[in-house]
């Protein structure tokens, strides 16, 4: 797996999405693949640096890619705070705006975007995998 660490901060978002899509397998570069890959990149690590380093002052977010098993395999692994974005409770998208919780839309997102979503805290870190 292609790996990169970057530092967590609002201006990684882009150069991660960057990293991610300049390393994509030559079948997953068409503009809807790239574009769900750079929204999901997007949504992750802004939730990342606004939970997981809420009270850190040296983190890490590293992100690798690989094709695997004819799918798009994007691990994200932070050494910030645990959180399992997956344990969040489903938005109630019937419920009239002003009335709806705030958050819980960026990892339905998320998981809505991709085939499958998995968290697990490893060795210190969060590790959640995308496959696309």
């Amino acid at each position: 797996m292609k790996q990169k660490t970057f530092l967590p901060s609002i201006e990684a978002v882009h150069a991660i999405q960057e990293y991610v899509s300049s390393h994509l397998p030559q079948n997953f570069r068409n503009r809807d693949t790239v574009s769900r890959v750079e929204l999901v990149i997007e949504e992750v690590v802004i939730n990342i640096i606004n939970y997981a380093f809420r009270d850190e002052d040296n983190g890490t977010i590293t992100v690798g890619i690989e094709e695997k098993n004819g799918s798009l395999e994007v691990e994200i692994r932070d050494n910030g705070a645990a959180f399992d974005p997956l344990l969040s409770e489903e938005p109630d998208l019937k419920a009239p705006i002003e009335e709806r919780e705030v958050g819980g839309l960026g990892i339905f997102f998320v998981k809505s975007l991709c085939k499958d979503v998995t968290y697990a805290r490893e060795a210190g870190n969060n590790v959640l995998r995308l496959i696309l």
